[in-house]
């Protein structure tokens, strides 16, 4: 038998999920479990970790096994892309998506990392977009996705450094067209191209996967502007690297649950169609230990 509070598992309900490798780690079980319980939907959500070989079976997994929706995350945000029947602009600007439904075997991808991002940000009390400089550490999918949402926001310039140039570099080819009157610019993640565009930045953000925290400890935040925000996407983390340095110094460090709450919201309701808030699924998160 269920305990009390168990949800029963039916052969109605519906199945939700989180693609990627590795996810165990990962709150959006949590999530989105908590918040079909509070609005009475018989559905589960998993967590699906799947091989990164796999990624060309991916989109044909979520039709034969009938899932509702699912979240990617690495490695499969740009890989799945092309075997979806449908993106939406955000998608397409990051050329990734987190975020795919199904309708009657139609499978459509969004991306709401981006419009997440500064919306968290904005409510963590981040710095003025207008006419900003930021730096993109990283050059993948939320990478992407993020800077596209920047931009729509009004940062004029946006440095993308990145352990592989040409990754960086594809990165900038492909939103340049979506912004032609924007700055955007390449470079390599060291501690020297940092220290040279982000003299006058008002945003760094930390998109790299843990593989590359040495590579980010090695970088001196307190070059940023006066005020500025250092964000590390790697919510996980107990103990980002630099969130010390940048809080005994005037640059705000936020940790990325804001962010995840936020796009969470944003797929929640792509998901089902019920409204619900970034703050909301944040004090979920909290209250279950994040």
């Amino acid at each position: 038998m269920n305990p009390p509070d168990a949800p029963v598992i039916s052969g109605k309900t519906r199945v939700y999920g989180l693609v990627g490798h590795p996810v165990r780690h990962s709150l959006s079980p949590t999530m989105y479990n908590t918040l079909f319980a509070r609005f009475g939907i018989d559905a589960v959500y998993v967590a699906l970790d799947v091989h990164p070989d796999a990624a060309d079976k991916v989109a044909d997994a979520i039709r034969v096994m009938d899932l509702v929706g699912v979240n990617l995350t690495v490695p499969f945000k740009e890989r799945v892309v092309n075997h979806l029947d449908r993106l939406t602009m955000a998608a397409e600007e990051a050329g990734a998506v987190n975020v795919v439904t199904q309708v009657e075997g139609t499978l459509t991808g969004y991306n709401t990392d981006g419009e997440g991002f500064v919306r968290s940000l904005a409510e963590e009390g981040g710095p003025v977009l207008e006419g900003a400089r930021a730096i993109m550490l990283g050059a993948g999918g939320a990478a992407r996705a993020i800077a596209g949402a920047l931009l729509d926001r009004g940062v004029t310039e946006m440095h993308f450094l990145n352990r592989t140039a040409q990754r960086a570099e594809g990165a900038v080819a492909a939103l340049q067209p979506h912004f032609p009157d924007r700055t955007l610019k390449a470079g390599p993640l060291d501690p020297d191209s940092f220290a040279r565009v982000g003299a006058r930045a008002a945003l760094a953000v930390n998109c790299t996967g843990g593989g590359a925290q040495d590579t980010i400890a090695s970088l001196d935040p307190r070059v940023l502007a006066s005020g500025a925000s250092w964000v590390d996407i790697n919510y996980w983390m107990s103990d980002p690297p630099l969130q010390s340095i940048c809080r005994d110094s005037d640059i705000q460090f936020h940790n990325g649950l804001g962010m995840l709450a936020h796009q969470g919201a944003l797929a929640f309701e792509l998901f089902t169609g019920y409204p619900v808030t970034g703050a909301e699924i944040r004090a979920t998160l909290q209250e279950h230990g994040s």
